[in-house]
């Protein structure tokens, strides 16, 4: 049978679309359904059992497939969704139609369960579908054509000598994960304001489309770097396998590696010492990937923090349920249960600072010398957007926590797709200093959230700038965490059911 299911719950979700965010109550499911599938098919990775089809026959809502995909009928979609499927997932869906539908079943699903935690009634409905489905998309950071050539010192001194620039190599190129990186000695200080001014002039010459050409200054009379993005079907990715190992015996309290510098060499960095992290990036740039390596390096530690997980959209944390460091085992869904958690949180950090009173400490890492039986907590709060623009009552613990917790071993990583003043305001702003920037739609919003231009100019799929307090800002490569990774972390981890 052809037919795709959904939930009661689901369903009621479909009318109050319609009738209260597109103002046409009398318009068909199935409008709302295929703008679910185009939000899924953005996704990445493929839908899990999660979104099969539901349990509970007398509670079930059922659509054909002639409503959902048109087949059979004048405006028939069917093999051009089959074929979209194949594609992203390398399997051949024209042979086998179980399979089609089980899979389509579960794309349709995951993205009415996307749309039912990013809209609520109130909430423009076509300004959120410009935002998720065309406004994110974008055309930022997209790869360079796989068909361009690998660049060459050839190709940069060319293209060096059509913006004006005189320079000499000053070493043998280096070629990272992603990046050709040319070492030049120039000429003279004015070939430094040229190269600063062509940069884009010179991505254009080299033929990169929309990516471009980075600078870096090393020390030395007139050196500088130039990184040259490769094309994406040479890049090396690097998978949480490789990296993990570093993660052992650490000196760091809560050290994490979110992935590779330019060059592949692992990144790592003490979030205790950052001591929070405000993340952002747009849909498609990899943030919850980096999330999830923050999460599987933090459970890597011989003696991991106790996780706290916030995550209104009840997708990118799923896979924890049931871990043993996860506070109470489950992810928090709700919004409301998610304010109230925070509050509990800033009563924490109190009853904490009265105990660090009692043993003369100054911090948790003296209070553990000296016998206190604490450990560090670290608070994951994804679409913190939906937080803050909803006046849930959520920003006044989170200032709390930002201003305080570090010395009692509390420690903030807020994320969001929606880098903007309102989403990342200024006393959050200026109590956490870390950021780590994916790709965004314009310079303005890398200025959100690292007070500087670039991270409009990163690659998506991970690439990211990253700025710890106190330290330069760097370019990583962010790892590949697939789901089998994080399970495999939880099993390890213990699991409290």
């Amino acid at each position: 049978m052809d037919d795709i299911f959904f939930t009661q719950e689901e369903k009621e979700f479909f009318e109050a679309v319609l009738a209260r965010g597109l103002l046409q109550p009398q318009a068909f499911f199935w409008q709302v359904l295929r703008f679910a599938l185009a939000l899924s098919l953005r996704m990445d990775g493929m839908p899990d059992e999660r979104y099969g089809r539901p349990k509970g026959g007398a509670n079930r809502s059922n659509l054909h497939l002639e409503q959902l995909t048109g087949r059979g009928t004048d405006k028939d979609y069917d093999d051009a969704v089959r074929l979209l499927l194949s594609i992203k997932h390398q399997a051949d869906l024209f042979s086998s139609q179980a399979e089609y539908v089980d899979l389509v079943q579960r794309h349709f699903r995951r993205g009415v369960q996307a749309m039912m935690r990013a809209w609520q009634p109130g909430r423009d409905f076509h300004d959120y579908l410009l935002d998720e489905l065309y406004f994110q998309a974008g055309t930022t950071g997209q790869p360079i054509n796989d068909l361009a050539a690998v660049p060459s010192e050839e190709m940069l001194k060319q293209g060096l000598a059509a913006i004006g620039v005189k320079a000499t190599p000053a070493g043998a190129a280096v070629s990272g994960p992603r990046l050709m990186r040319f070492p030049l000695t120039l000429n003279g200080v004015e070939d430094f304001d040229r190269l600063r001014r062509g940069l884009e002039d010179l991505s254009f010459t080299l033929g990169l489309g929309s990516a471009t050409v980075s600078m870096v200054r090393e020390s030395g009379e007139r050196r500088v770097t130039i990184e040259i993005p490769r094309p994406s079907a040479t890049w090396h990715d690097i998978r949480w396998a490789d990296v993990a190992p570093i993660l052992a015996d650490r000196p760091e309290a809560l050290a994490v590696c979110p992935g590779t510098d330019v060059l592949g060499v692992p990144f790592v960095f003490d979030l205790a010492e950052a001591p929070h992290l405000f993340v952002a990036g747009a849909t498609g740039s990899g943030k919850s990937v980096c999330l999830n390596a923050l999460v599987l390096s933090l459970l890597a530690a011989k003696r991991p923090p106790t996780l706290v997980m916030i995550d209104p959209k009840g997708l990118d944390f799923a896979d924890y349920e049931g871990c043993a460091s996860l506070r109470e085992g489950r992810v928090v869904t709700d919004m409301n249960e998610g304010v109230q958690l925070l509050h509990a949180m800033v009563d924490e950090m109190e009853n904490r600072a009265s105990i660090l009173r009692q043993y003369q400490a100054r911090n948790i890492a003296e209070a553990q010398a000296a016998g206190a039986a604490l450990d560090r907590i670290v608070i994951f709060v994804d679409e913190l957007a939906d937080f803050l623009i909803g006046k849930s009552g959520a920003q006044e613990p989170l200032v709390r926590l930002a201003q305080k917790a570090r010395a009692s071993g509390i420690h903030l990583v807020l994320a969001t797709q929606r880098p903007e003043a309102a989403t990342f305001p200024g006393l959050l702003r200026s109590n956490i200093p870390s950021r780590i920037a994916l790709t965004v739609q314009k310079a303005a919003d890398s200025r959100i959230i690292l007070d500087e231009a670039g991270a409009e100019n990163l690659l998506m799929r991970g690439d990211m700038l990253i700025k710890i307090a106190g330290r330069d800002t760097r370019r990583v490569h962010g790892v590949r965490v697939d789901r089998d990774d994080i399970l495999r972390a939880v099993k390890q981890s213990g699991l409290n059911l």
